[in-house]
């Protein structure tokens, strides 16, 4: 019995390892690769280890290296890890009710007792050891069980299913801080040339001031100008390293890191995985990781919904045990007595009455399903919702990013022309100045307009369900 003991503790020691999963719970995890491996993308399976921590600052750092920084080192990617790993283990403890249960004790006690009578006393010394094997299982309880697994299974489906969503999340929030840093690097480039132009605007204006061929006023307006153009830059500063910032502690860097990207306006992202409208919501319905998560949440209240009902059911279960008790008596007069016990047991068990509690456990499974119902319902609105917006925002953002590259060049041309009227001087102050704004404004527009484009486009991917290391690449 004591061998049985010590091979039992070894088997729970052995089952506590986390690698043990003789029940099969952790198998929809397969396919998802733990932390410190790079989700997404087919051609990433396998296991590619996450880049190490630190960023070469010697050049700018791509929008893929920033996606896959965020993915390895974002604690949401982690924590989304643990509740898969949560949901799989409360699987295996549906299923483990399948199975029998084996209990096995040993105890043992000493005891003595002194009876003095008529001035003579006699001590009598015992000990007791005790051994117990015990077994349970439950045979048959219409189905209360496999309700449970089903529950288990489907919360395990929503929980991949919000780690994938999970994912998409860190992704688009990852690609947002790069594309923030990107304006912010062309804001800045427009800010250090509107200061420039402004520059050679009053230096020019001072020379003819000097020359007594300019007003006063003249060139308090472009000292002005200038000055406002100062003050555009000193802003355009403070917005870059709050960018460099939030980009660098989105991939798990210090936000002190000096972190640059490369912007190149020739090199646009395809838009091939954009179809008709009607196709996309579609798409969206089947693949979204948010509608797979409700969809089996849903399913899991309908299973607990099951289960509840299934409760006022009798259960049929088996139990054994055989047990040894041994006592020895220090005592010659006293013999010593060993008791083996042993016992086999059919228990039906038919709940009667227990105060209306599986009433309202039913009523409330039932609400669950209702809720779960609505959610979905919800979800399925509030994607296709996103799926319309960004589609319908790509269209314009296409639109206007071909009217800016057009807005600029007209600006740019505008600018040249009053620059050389005002240095001839046959062109006003005011007219200068306006052409200065004007191409300060079509430059910042220009920005905005590719900044928007982008992150766009990242999100039309997401709302389907389709975000990848794909939607990174530059064409």
């Amino acid at each position: 019995m004591r061998r049985v003991a010590l091979a039992l503790t070894a088997l729970a020691a052995w089952g506590s390892a986390q690698a043990f999963d003789p029940l099969g719970s952790e198998r929809l995890l397969a396919a998802l690769p733990p932390p410190g491996q790079l989700p997404l993308d087919a051609e990433l399976a396998g296991g590619p280890a996450c880049p190490a921590p630190g960023v070469d600052t010697r050049g700018p750092i791509s929008l893929g290296e920033v996606v896959k920084r965020a993915l390895c080192h974002d604690p949401r990617t982690r924590q989304a890890w643990a509740e898969s790993r949560l949901q799989a283990a409360r699987l295996g403890v549906a299923r483990a009710a399948y199975l029998p249960t084996l209990t096995a004790s040993l105890s043992e006690a000493r005891s003595g007792q002194t009876v003095s009578q008529g001035g003579a006393s006699t001590r009598t010394d015992a000990g007791t050891r005790s051994t117990r094997l015990d077994l349970g299982w439950n045979l048959f309880d219409f189905g209360q069980r496999e309700a449970s697994v089903e529950s288990a299974r489907q919360t395990l489906q929503a929980a991949v299913a919000s780690q994938d969503l999970g994912v998409q999340t860190v992704f688009l929030d990852a690609a947002n801080a790069y594309f923030g840093l990107l304006a912010a690097q062309g804001e800045l480039a427009v800010a250090r040339e509107v200061e420039r132009i402004n520059l050679e605007s009053f230096m020019a204006a001072e020379a003819k001031h000097a020359a007594g061929i300019g007003d006063l006023t003249s060139k308090l307006q472009t000292q002005t100008a200038f000055a406002q153009a100062i003050l555009a830059r000193v802003r355009a500063e403070g917005a870059l390293r709050n960018a460099r910032g939030r980009l660098a502690v989105s991939i798990g860097e210090s936000p002190q890191r000096p972190l640059t990207v490369e912007a190149d306006d020739a090199r646009l992202p395809d838009t091939d995985f954009v179809k008709g409208v009607a196709d996309m919501l579609e798409l969206a319905q089947q693949a979204h990781p948010e509608l797979r998560a409700a969809r089996a949440r849903l399913d899991a209240a309908r299973a607990r919904s099951s289960a509840a009902g299934r409760a006022y059911l009798p259960t049929l279960s088996l139990s054994a045990s055989r047990s040894h008790t041994g006592n020895d008596y220090a005592a010659a007069a006293v013999p010593d007595l060993a008791q083996r016990d042993s016992r086999v047991a059919l228990q039906l068990a038919v709940p009667i009455f227990d105060g209306f509690a599986k009433h309202y456990q039913l009523k409330a499974a039932a609400a669950e399903v209702e809720l779960a119902s609505a959610d979905l319902r919800s979800a399925e609105q509030r994607v296709a919702l996103e799926v319309w917006q960004a589609w319908q925002t790509l269209q314009s953002e296409t639109e206007a990013l071909a009217g800016t590259e057009k807005l600029l060049g007209f600006a740019t041309k505008s600018l040249e022309v009053a620059q050389g009227r005002f240095k001839a001087g046959v062109g006003s102050t005011l007219e200068l100045l306006e052409a200065q704004r004007a191409m300060a404004d079509a430059a910042q527009q220009r920005i905005n307009a590719l900044a928007s484009w982008r992150a766009t486009r990242l999100r039309l991917a997401a709302s389907l369900g389709r975000i990848g290391f794909w939607s990174v690449r530059e064409g």
